[in-house]
């Protein structure tokens, strides 16, 4: 059936990033002796991410945390949020039901990330978008995705440090 389509749309992920390409015909063809679809080269890809920088995943055994301070009336102590990404555009974040409310649009001051090895990154974060996810166990958690706003040289120079220093240790495990 994808021989008699008129125009096959391919998705793909790379580097967390989805990538989305077109081609108006695939033919038959023979590769190493056997039989195989064959498509020219597109003349252009589509590459869908919201962010504009490379997002470094968080695997569990390196978690990292987000200290949200509490707003200075509030007599509880500073939230602490599990982060499931980030980049140095900014986060995504893993909230728990007894965690903060967060709410899209709002901006969070003096938010604190430690990053081993590196020092404590330092920034304002605000909240972009807001999304339930429901685990294989029926889990529900929400997440959401945040800017770093006015990010300094500095803390940026951090970020990238570590970033770079997980992706070596990341390729060395591989």
């Amino acid at each position: 059936k994808i021989r008699n389509g008129t125009e096959i749309v391919l998705v793909s992920t790379h580097h967390h990033a989805k990538v989305q390409l077109t081609s108006p015909q695939v033919f038959m063809a023979t590769y190493a002796g056997h039989a195989a679809l064959y498509m020219q080269l597109p003349e252009r890809m589509l590459r869908l991410q919201r962010r504009d920088f490379f997002r470094l995943p968080i695997p569990p055994s390196a978690a990292l945390k987000c200290i949200i301070p509490a707003a200075p009336h509030e007599p509880v102590k500073p939230h602490e949020i599990t982060i499931m990404d980030i980049s140095v555009g900014g986060v995504a974040l893993v909230c728990k039901e007894h965690s903060i409310a967060l709410e899209a649009g709002q901006t969070y001051p003096d938010c604190r990330i430690s990053l081993p090895g590196i020092g404590t990154l330092v920034a304002t974060v605000q909240v972009k978008n807001l999304f339930e996810v429901t685990s294989k166990n029926g889990a529900v958690t929400k997440h959401a995705g945040c800017e770093f706003i006015g990010l300094n040289g500095q803390m940026s120079m951090l970020l990238q440090r570590y970033i770079a220093q997980m992706q070596r240790q990341l390729a060395a495990t591989r």
